[in-house]
């Protein structure tokens, strides 16, 4: 079964992300910081991860922030093999087992999770529109219409260790760059992690593509399950 995303275990390998320092000599730093706030302030958005490598749809985040700012959500993993789904009210919190059976937990009950604003879920959060800046080697900035597009070329092996853990391989990390398209308004509206990894002598193209869309356009979060 799936590791719930809750514990940053997620079916793909996005790479996760904080920093604190001074960057903004680094070209589109600014913009790509300036994302992560406008992102953690939406109060609801959809989003997908495809592994383009495979041509699959990872996860896909359905969430919302209710009118006392609890957030509910619906969430669906894959790592093409098997599936696991979440969804929460925000007062009960629902999954499902090895056998696809939903099991729900309510709030004050052992194991409840609960998320609002302040205590948030990992994929509503800053650190999912990754950025590490003091491992990026160059940096360009362009247009794309009224769209702003940044690549973040990285110096891989400093990264290597991180992304062979949210693989679970030993392979090493050869080839790593981020591409951030934002809008008019700075919204990040994708992000595409690119890279190579060497495993066991043979080389795998990793690619991951976040695209984020519906911003403060979520009226309500269906329940995708039936009560027995």
């Amino acid at each position: 079964m799936l590791k719930k995303i809750t514990a940053l275990a997620l079916a793909a390998a996005l790479l996760l992300s904080g920093c604190s320092a001074d960057y903004s000599d680094i070209e589109g730093y600014d913009l790509v910081m300036k994302s992560r706030e406008l992102y953690t302030g939406l109060y609801g958005a959809h989003l997908t991860v495809t592994d383009k490598a495979r041509d699959l749809v990872t996860q896909e985040l359905t969430f919302l922030y209710d009118d006392v700012d609890r957030l509910t959500y619906s969430y669906f993993g894959t790592d093409g093999d098997t599936e696991y789904r979440e969804y929460h009210d925000g007062y009960s919190y629902s999954y499902t087992d090895s056998d696809g059976k939903w099991i729900t937990v309510n709030e004050g009950e052992e194991n409840y999770r609960g998320y609002n604003r302040i205590s948030k879920m990992s994929m509503t959060d800053a650190g999912m529109i990754f950025i590490k800046p003091e491992s990026i080697e160059s940096s360009n900035v362009a247009q794309d219409g009224v769209n702003t597009v940044i690549t973040h070329v990285y110096r891989a092996e400093e990264l290597s260790e991180m992304m062979a853990s949210q693989l679970g391989t030993n392979g090493s990390l050869t080839e790593f760059s981020v591409v951030y398209t934002l809008d008019g308004s700075g919204y990040c509206l994708s992000m595409e992690q690119k890279g190579v990894m060497t495993l066991d002598g043979k080389t795998q193209d990793i690619d991951y593509l976040l695209s984020i869309d519906s911003m403060n356009d979520i009226a309500k979060i269906e329940k995708p399950f039936t009560e027995e």
